[in-house]
């Protein structure tokens, strides 16, 4: 974690990612001073400001001077931020990426020569050290950036190295897999309500089931049939919720490739 105390870092848009970004790196003991956050919106700035952290336009010497600059902007935004940078960043810095829909060669080719480029694909449970945010490393990226990513990384949850054309994918496996998981969990609390429960305890017992179930599957090298087997009373159409997530996680890539196409066209419209 050193690695990480020891540098500056920058948080371009303070939305949930921004947020979680800041509250994670302060819980694991990055100095508030070391932090800088930039957004267009002045309530944002002023709220991580409560933090600690300064709060500083795109422009000023202690956002282009840090270390690491992590963007979590909207995706069309990202091309603005990267220009409006141009000219301030320098080889031996690293900017990290958690917009959607921007791949590594659009964002390489917004930033000097010299400067490592990285994608993450960024998930909700980070919130709490437990998320899975898969990362693809640019071509440039050196043995110490990709040190400090991993480092950051840790502070967020689990992870896996991707390939960039695999990252659309990683929206349905990660990034929005936990808005299609949440349905599960809620009508498992709801029918703990209906038992009797109160609906604090009915959140609880789902949530545990939920998390041993992810448990058994990390820990033990058991098939997804064996893991059935351990339960033998079969309470739903299982290929139908298979196919449904599936689906989901297919519906998630087709959205991003969409917008993917849709923002280089604005700015390619001619290809």
């Amino acid at each position: 974690m050193n690695t990480l105390i020891n540098k500056r870092l920058t948080i371009i848009g303070v939305g949930n990612i921004g947020r979680i970004l800041l509250e994670r790196l302060l819980a694991v003991g990055v100095p508030a001073e070391h932090l800088a956050v930039c957004d267009n919106d002045p309530a944002r700035g002023e709220a991580a400001a409560r933090f600690g952290v300064r709060a500083v336009s795109l422009t000023d010497e202690a956002a282009c001077s840090a270390d690491t600059l992590l963007i979590a902007t909207p995706p069309k935004v990202v091309p603005e931020v990267l220009q409006t940078l141009d000219g301030r960043l320098h080889p031996g810095q690293v900017v990290v990426s958690f917009a959607a829909a921007v791949p590594l060669a659009r964002l390489e080719a917004l930033v000097p020569s010299g400067v490592s480029v990285v994608r993450v694909m960024p998930s909700a449970p980070s919130l709490v050290g437990q998320g899975m945010n898969p990362v693809a490393y640019g071509a440039s990226v050196t043995p110490e950036a990709r040190a400090l990513v991993e480092a950051l990384l840790a502070t967020l949850g689990g992870t896996t190295v991707v390939r960039d054309e695999q990252m659309n994918w990683c929206v349905g496996l990660a990034g929005a897999a936990m808005r299609s998981v949440l349905p599960v969990l809620e009508g498992v609390a709801q029918a703990g309500v209906e038992a009797g429960l109160s609906a604090a305890e009915a959140r609880r017992v789902a949530a545990q089931i939920m998390l041993g179930t992810a448990a058994l599957a990390l820990q033990t090298e058991l098939s997804f049939d064996e893991l059935k087997a351990l339960t033998p009373m079969q309470t739903i159409d299982e290929m139908l919720v298979s196919r449904l997530f599936l689906d989901a996680a297919r519906g998630a890539k087709e959205k991003i490739e969409g917008l993917e196409g849709k923002l280089w066209r604005a700015e390619n419209p001619e290809t």
